[in-house]
């Protein structure tokens, strides 16, 4: 609310909001002195509106001032450009720093860096809530969680519509093995990181997955080479040398060519490849 407050010439009022502005914007020692001129006053006025203009005029060429991307080497108005919090250096434009970012968090290449050539500035997911859709930003907070914890101390449930992330505590003096996962309620082997295999120790099951995939690797050479399987005891056999006529380890003799039990007629064989 404000007094007014008579002067000594006949209707000659001011406020004293306005003597109280002018006292600060001075820094005025004699702050007590409320009762201003008309000339003063007009004084007064006319600087505050010298400072509004100045100050507008300021914001219009801020607004109109035009930056180039470092990535789409576009010409951009300052509003268009992101301000990178932790890097004073690079110059990128909103729309380029959401793809870029978009394009990390797919790729779950966590922390999100600035895009400049080996810049380590880090940015933030707050800073990009207004360009980045909020189901992707959601996702870019878990990746920022998940990247905190150590590679070794993570587990993921195995079950692919789960996979579920928990923190393994390896200073717990009890070694984890059986685990029951709290989202989907199934059994899976923390050791092993696969479901839960029934009947089997650790030991045993990564016996067998060993052994199963060096099989595999085998049987895609043997494939790529067109090396032979004894068909009795289906040992895989190399032909470097030699004739079509193969006698095995265990004593049984077949068709190189073909595979089949040796008979004399298998000689055709090497005809007809």
């Amino acid at each position: 609310m404000h007094h007014i407050v008579q002067q000594n010439h006949p209707n000659q009022l001011v406020t004293n909001s306005m003597a109280d502005y002018t006292a600060v914007f001075f820094d005025d020692e004699d702050s007590s002195t409320d009762i201003l001129s008309d000339g003063e006053c007009a004084e007064q006025l006319q600087l505050q509106e010298v400072l509004e203009t100045s100050l507008e005029m300021h914001h219009l060429s801020m607004s109109s001032a035009k930056v180039t991307c470092e990535i789409c080497l576009e010409r951009k108005g300052t509003d268009e450009m992101f301000e990178l919090e932790n890097c004073s250096i690079h110059s990128f434009c909103s729309d380029c720093i959401s793809l870029h970012a978009q394009s990390k968090i797919q790729e779950k290449s966590f922390p999100v860096t600035c895009p400049g050539l080996r810049c380590p500035a880090i940015i933030e997911p707050a800073s990009c809530r207004s360009i980045i859709p909020e189901d992707v930003l959601a996702r870019w907070e878990e990746g920022m969680c998940e990247s905190s914890i150590p590679m070794l101390e993570r587990i993921h449930c195995p079950y692919n519509d789960c996979s579920a992330l928990f923190i393994y505590d390896r200073d717990h003096e009890e070694t984890i093995v059986e685990c029951t996962c709290p989202l989907c309620q199934r059994l899976f082997c923390a050791q092993c990181r696969v479901p839960w295999h029934v009947g089997r120790d650790c030991d045993m099951f990564q016996k067998e997955e060993k052994d199963g995939e060096d099989d595999l690797k085998v049987a895609a050479l043997a494939e790529e080479f067109k090396w032979m399987k004894c068909p009795n005891c289906k040992s895989i056999v190399d032909k470097v040398d030699g004739c079509i006529h193969i006698t095995c380890v265990c004593k049984v003799e077949f068709c190189y060519i073909c595979g089949g039990i040796w008979s004399e007629a298998h000689w055709n064989c090497e005809d007809e490849d």
